[in-house]
């Protein structure tokens, strides 16, 4: 009868332990779901500064507007901007160039992949598709980063003015310093330098401190003055960027 006893008391412990192990298990795979959930491609962006008179520019608008039509918006987009009075530039791209370049040699074409990610100053090389496979790689490589940024933007016209609202979300675990909302509104033109063709650049919006699962809204509401004709034409983008490092966490394209 006692070692009747015993063995039910080590079947019972025997339960409990499996029990146990059985709800670690679950707990475990809950939060390597939850990681998976929240986890985030990061969309890599594309700012190719040109000048009109540029005579290599087209050669790179080529490869990466190829590449932009190959993978599309959701993965990567391309902005291009202007420069030094060639009547498509405007003050903030001009502004914008030389924030990254605050010292060093200056020229276009100069692509800046994710901010300061990855600066590509000039052709990689002579050949066409050289210089694509080049770009292609470093995209892969970006777009194969996770985001600790997730944004959500919509876009609406308010008589002849564009406002784009949303939210932005740190997803990541960690508190994030340094960082600022910004946007840009590009038109969709004809010519070299302009399918992508930046127009306007908003004011950053700071976030000098942002905090593990933390939600801020945002609102950037346009200067321009766009007619009923071109407002298919005109397009938004919002990232968030260190401004310290100057390196894009995130991106993302409103229609």
């Amino acid at each position: 009868m006692i070692y009747s006893g015993i063995k039910k008391n080590y079947l019972i412990l025997f339960l409990i332990i499996f029990i146990l192990i059985i709800n670690l298990e679950l707990c475990h795979a809950n939060e390597v779901d939850s990681a998976i959930d929240d986890s985030l491609p990061r969309v890599v962006l594309l700012e190719l500064f040109v000048q009109a008179n540029c005579s290599t520019c087209p050669h790179v608008e080529f490869c990466l507007e190829d590449i932009f039509w190959e993978y599309g918006s959701e993965k990567v987009i391309l902005l291009e901007e202007h420069l030094w009075g060639d009547g498509y530039d405007i003050t903030e791209t001009n502004n914008r160039y030389n924030w990254y370049v605050t010292e060093g040699k200056k020229g276009t074409p100069d692509l800046f992949i994710n901010g300061l990610n990855k600066r590509i100053q000039g052709l990689a090389c002579e050949d066409l598709g050289e210089n694509y496979d080049y770009y292609l790689e470093i995209i892969d490589f970006e777009a194969s980063k996770l985001a600790d940024i997730e944004i959500s933007a919509v876009k609406k016209m308010v008589g002849s003015t564009i406002m784009v609202t949303g939210r932005v979300k740190n997803i990541g675990k960690l508190v994030l310093e340094n960082l600022a909302v910004c946007g840009m509104i590009y038109r969709e033109g004809e010519g070299s330098g302009l399918s992508y063709w930046v127009k306007e650049i908003f004011s950053f919006q700071d976030l000098p401190q942002f905090l593990s699962h933390e939600s801020i809204d945002f609102e950037f509401i346009s200067g321009l003055m766009v007619t009923d004709e071109d407002t298919d034409l005109h397009h938004a983008v919002i990232f968030v960027q260190n401004i310290a490092s100057k390196e894009v966490l995130q991106a993302v394209y409103v229609e």
